[in-house]
C-alpha cells in the first residue's frame, strides 16, 4: 500500500513496509560504489603483465578447487548433485583458461566493465527519475552522469581501442568515476528525505 515516508505531503508507493526499499538500496549501493572504486584503482595502478601474472595465480587456484569438487564428486562421493559436477567443470574450464591464456582472458575484462556500466547507467536513470520525483532541482546534472556512464559503457563494450595498458587505465578510471557518482547519487537522495 502506500506509506509516508519522511517527507510532508508527499506519499511513496513502494509495495513494501516503512522506509526498508530506501536503506536496501543504499546498502547495495555503497557496497556497489566501493567495489567499483577499488576495482578502479587495481586496473589504474597495476600494468597488463602484473594483471597477467596475476590471473595466471587465479586460475590456478581454481585448478585447484575444481579438483576438489570433482574428487569430491567420483571419488569420495559425498555429493549426489549435479551443482558440485556443474561447478568443479566450470571452475575446471575457467581455471585452464586463466592459466594458460591469460591475456586473451584479461583483454575482454574492459568489455565486461562496459556491460556492468551500462547496465549500471539503467539504475542511474532510476536514481535521476527519484530525484526528479522528490523536487531535487539539480536532477538534470545526475542525468548527464548517467548518460556519460551510459556512453562510457558502449565504448567499452565496442573496444576500439587495441592498447590494454591504455584501456585497462581507462577502464579503471571509469570505474572509478562510476563508484564516485553511486555515492554523489546517495547523497543527493538522502538530501530529498526520501
Amino acid at each position: 500500500g502506500e506509506v509516508y515516508c519522511s517527507r510532508p505531503v508527499r506519499w511513496v508507493n513502494y509495495n513494501i513496509p516503512g522506509c526498508d526499499y530506501m536503506k536496501e538500496t543504499k546498502t547495495e549501493a555503497i557496497s556497489s560504489a566501493i567495489l567499483c572504486i577499488l576495482s578502479g584503482l587495481v586496473l589504474c595502478i597495476f600494468n597488463v603483465s602484473i594483471l597477467t601474472t596475476i590471473t595466471r595465480v587465479i586460475g590456478c587456484i581454481f585448478l585447484v578447487i575444481a579438483i576438489l569438487f570433482l574428487y569430491t564428486y567420483f571419488k569420495k562421493r559425498n555429493s549426489t548433485t549435479l551443482t558440485t559436477l556443474v561447478l568443479g567443470i566450470f571452475l575446471l574450464s575457467v581455471g585452464l583458461y586463466m592459466s594458460f591464456e591469460p591475456r586473451k582472458f584479461i583483454s575482454i575484462v574492459p568489455m565486461l566493465v562496459g556491460i556492468l556500466l551500462i547496465i549500471n547507467s539503467l539504475s542511474h536513470f532510476q536514481k535521476v527519475l527519484l530525484l526528479k520525483d522528490n523536487g531535487f532541482e539539480q536532477w538534470k546534472v545526475n542525468l548527464m552522469g548517467a548518460i556519460f556512464i551510459l556512453v562510457v559503457g558502449i565504448v567499452l563494450l565496442m573496444k576500439p581501442i587495441q592498447s590494454l595498458d591504455f584501456i585497462f587505465s581507462l577502464t579503471g578510471s571509469f570505474l572509478v568515476l562510476n563508484g564516485i557518482l553511486i555515492f554523489l547519487d546517495q547523497y543527493f537522495i538522502q538530501k530529498t528525505n526520501l
